[in-house]
């Protein structure tokens, strides 16, 4: 496994890496605006979606 690792709350900002040697670091961030795909079922970034019929929502890749 390679890499660091790093985990977003979504509703404070609050953001978490935990890097290859085991170092924490904290802080913030502005959250992204994310929301769930009604066709593809995963999360996708609201600026590229569209709502349809008011109720179901659909990511920019799946509305191609």
């Amino acid at each position: 496994m390679s890499g660091d690792f790093e985990m977003i709350n979504l509703k404070t900002g609050n953001r978490l890496t935990i890097q290859m040697d085991g170092t924490e670091i904290r802080d913030q961030v502005q959250p992204p605006a994310i929301e769930w795909c009604d066709k593809g079922q995963h999360f996708g970034l609201k600026i590229d979606g569209s709502y349809v019929d008011d109720k179901l929502w659909i990511c920019l890749a799946c509305n191609g």
